[in-house]
């Protein structure tokens, strides 16, 4: 199946790495829609930048809007508070970068 690829701003204090934001994404990915929910969706950590909190979550074409609502639904992780707002959706990791450069 293809996939998309989604532009995310994270907004956090301190900063989050890549593990502590992939760990939160799992976790409010299996909370919400279960493990059968997980495997349908399929998240994945493309790229994340922990200096500016910018990163890239794939998953599968069908379920954007269930990855989406996951990502809204992060609130904190290890005690940290966490906001995550999407920014772009696309069909290719380059059209997302050419939007993060503008």
């Amino acid at each position: 199946m293809s996939r998309r690829y989604v532009l995310i701003k994270v907004f956090c204090d301190p900063r989050v790495t890549d593990l502590q934001f992939a760990d939160a994404l799992d976790y409010s990915v299996r909370k919400y829609f279960g493990e059968i929910g997980f495997s349908r969706i399929n998240p994945r950590v493309v790229k994340f930048d922990s200096n500016s909190s910018v990163g890239i979550v794939s998953c599968e074409r069908t379920s954007v809007p269930e990855l989406q609502s996951a990502l809204a639904l992060i609130a904190r992780h290890a005690q940290i508070p966490i906001t995550v707002v999407v920014l772009r959706v696309s069909g290719t990791i380059r059209g997302l970068r050419e939007h993060k450069l503008k």
